[in-house]
């Protein structure tokens, strides 16, 4: 059962890097931006979303590591 444990620890662990990951690749993307015009606003807008999905995603996947 231990070793089932680890494995499933292991694999919240490494979610949780791609997640954060990938909030990072978000954050580069917006940085990248001038924002001016509307359509860029939104195109920020949607970054910022998938940027909350995946804190989501962390929360997660911390919670399910902490009932270990």
């Amino acid at each position: 059962m231990n070793t089932i444990e680890n494995i499933n620890k292991k694999m919240h662990v490494t979610g949780s890097l791609i997640n954060l990951k990938t909030i990072q690749e978000h954050f580069e993307k917006i940085n990248a931006m001038d924002i001016c015009s509307e359509e860029e606003k939104q195109e920020i807008a949607e970054f910022l979303d998938a940027i909350e999905e995946e804190i989501d995603s962390i929360q997660e996947k911390i919670g399910f590591i902490r009932q270990m």
